[in-house]
């Protein structure tokens, strides 16, 4: 079954907790991680160029350098942005990951991310609301890691629609030869909340 790769590092959200030390910023009055990542990453489909255009359009994100990244870049094509959000920082990443395609021998996906981050924001109430968006009931077994929740989606009109976690190899592989399958991922890494949507292209 697919084995996702986490693809954060510790090193590199802590790079990005640091850089956020520089703001200075009044109290947090609400996670607003949800709300950030449906308005960038879901209503662009996972598109790193409409990211982009809602990033510069919403104000307030400033671009970061890759090269803080160091040797720990977490996706190929690498672009960032970091705002102060109340008492802390949100974070927005896009770029590309490139895995094997389950059960299609060495065919392989590129799966372009869009990832928003938050500290402080509480990950098992993103976990809930993508589960309401979703309508999945639980995470994709080999995509529950010790940081991260996996659940998996078919888009249909521009719904969601839950696929079953349990899926096999050669399910999961179909699905994803029809362009409708999306996976969003959540957790915590280096003390930061972060939520993923991938839109997988196969190739």
């Amino acid at each position: 079954m697919f084995a996702f790769r986490s693809p954060l590092k510790t090193g590199v959200l802590a790079a990005c907790a640091v850089g956020a030390m520089a703001f200075a910023a009044p109290a947090l009055a609400q996670d607003p991680v949800f709300d950030a990542f449906s308005e960038i990453c879901i209503a662009g489909d996972g598109d790193a160029g409409k990211a982009a255009a809602a990033l510069s359009s919403e104000g307030g994100w400033v671009p970061l350098d890759p090269a803080m990244f160091g040797d720990e870049v977490p996706f190929e094509n690498l672009k960032a942005w970091m705002k102060p959000v109340g008492a802390g920082f949100q974070m927005a990443m896009t770029g590309d990951m490139v895995e094997p395609m389950p059960g299609m021998g060495a065919m392989s996906m590129n799966m372009g991310v869009c990832a928003i981050g938050g500290q402080p924001a509480d990950a098992a109430s993103i976990e809930g609301q993508i589960k309401s968006w979703t309508g999945a009931s639980a995470p994709v077994p080999e995509m529950n890691t010790p940081e991260f929740r996996g659940y998996v989606v078919s888009m249909k009109d521009g719904r969601p629609v839950p696929v079953d976690p349990n899926i096999t190899d050669e399910g999961l592989g179909a699905r994803m030869m029809t362009g409708e399958l999306r996976m969003l991922m959540v957790g915590d890494q280096g003390g930061v909340t972060m939520v993923m949507y991938m839109n997988p292209r196969v190739q």
